[in-house]
């Protein structure tokens, strides 16, 4: 392949990448990001935590936004590092998945209704079995697992939902971090020292 093809091939997956985000700005359900807004600083001022969790890729989405959240001073963590905090009925989970039937995802979110705390989802697929568990659904557009093979596009496999998915969560943390009133120098503060 030559250097043109491949300038050319890296251009219009570019551009792809960013005509899904804008249209997940145009056809994601704002009230429903509202309503998530509200109970992510409900836990916060409660002084409860937010849970994160995602398989493979969707799971690198889960622990930028865990990161970012402890950046704003709410306690959260990522489901499955070294330090996973006991959930409880009084926490929130947010699942991350595509397909909304991965089998980790869909048995933490299982656990996570057996003990009674609130669930947020991330998906493309909400009708899946996460989506019949949760209390608020986010439908973020993107080719998740379930259509990777039927549907082509220049990102590869799950790049689509992924990236949309992490717009998505930086957005929600652009929204905290006005209503919390922190600042980047706050955020500098709360940022690891040692990495």
């Amino acid at each position: 392949m030559n250097n043109e093809k491949m300038k050319e091939i890296f251009d219009e997956t570019m551009n792809e990448i960013a005509n899904q985000i804008r249209k997940n700005i145009n056809n994601i359900n704002k009230n429903d990001v509202l309503d998530l807004i509200d109970l992510i600083l409900k836990v916060r001022n409660l002084k409860n935590r937010v849970f994160i969790y995602g398989a493979g890729r969707s799971g690198f989405v889960g622990r930028c936004f865990a990161q970012r959240l402890m950046h704003l001073g709410i306690d959260s963590c990522f489901i499955s590092d070294a330090v996973t905090h006991r959930y409880t009925q009084n926490d929130l989970l947010i699942m991350i998945s595509g397909s909304g039937e991965t089998p980790s995802s869909v048995a933490i979110t299982q656990k996570a209704k057996e003990i009674g705390g609130k669930i947020a989802f991330f998906t493309t697929n909400i009708t899946s079995t996460i989506g019949k568990l949760s209390d608020f659904i986010i439908r973020v557009e993107g080719k998740s697992k379930d259509k990777a093979i039927s549907e082509k596009t220049l990102a590869p496999y799950t790049s689509l939902f992924d990236i949309s998915s992490l717009s998505v969560l930086d957005s929600i943390g652009a929204i905290l971090m006005n209503i919390l009133g922190v600042s980047e120098e706050d955020i500098d503060k709360r940022h690891a020292s040692i990495e």
